[in-house]
């Protein structure tokens, strides 16, 4: 999740640019940027204070120290307010993994998650915009789905949602999601909320 975000920050650094660079900008166009240059710091100041708080522990982890290499990556940003954003976001993650050769179990995996994640984020939040990311190392393929925290009454996710919780508005979502992901979590940076989801790469024959 670390490589996703980090390479959100990267996209969004170079779209600033191209902005800054263009003669006829709108104030709401830079009130969106710099809101999403907000988040994406937030994003990386909270990975460098994980980063450094993993140094200290005393587990070295992996025998080389080195996480996973991202070899893909891709980022949509869809209307947020319009339940049809749902399906345009499955599309997108459908025509990704394609485009990446995944199996097709793997992707049927992701492209399911990524629905119930992208409705669960556009009928419970008032956001205006909503981003979807999807990521690839050798063994995984994470797809994360992030609102801008306008609150219209979004329920508490959690990756140690319980049964009872579970079964609230928008749980059918964490059910899936649990069901189908080898891991998932949530993520908070600014006021918005990412909600990911790992998934392994299923083995070809």
């Amino acid at each position: 999740m670390e490589a996703v975000q980090l390479g959100l920050g990267e996209r969004l650094l170079g779209r600033a640019r191209e902005t800054l660079g263009e003669q006829r900008t709108s104030t709401r166009e830079l009130r969106l940027l710099a809101h999403q240059l907000a988040d994406a710091l937030a994003d990386a100041l909270l990975i460098a204070e994980y980063r450094g708080a993993r140094l200290c522990q005393s587990d070295p982890g992996p025998v080389d120290g080195t996480s996973p290499a991202l070899r893909a990556y891709g980022m949509l940003t869809i209307p947020g307010r319009d339940l049809a954003s749902a399906r345009t976001a499955r599309h997108y993650v459908r025509d990704t993994c394609r485009s990446w050769s995944l199996p097709g179990g793997t992707t049927d995996d992701l492209v399911a998650v990524t629905g119930e994640l992208a409705a669960n984020a556009l009928e419970h939040t008032d956001s205006r915009t909503v981003t979807v990311t999807c990521a690839l190392t050798a063994d995984t393929a994470t797809v994360g789905v992030t609102d801008d925290g306008r609150s219209a009454g979004t329920p508490v996710m959690s990756a140690s949602t319980g049964g009872a919780e579970a079964e609230c508005e928008g749980g059918r979502g964490l059910l899936i999601t649990d069901a189908l992901a080898t891991r998932w979590g949530t993520w908070r940076s600014g006021g918005g909320l990412s909600v990911w989801a790992e998934v392994a790469i299923e083995a070809t024959s």
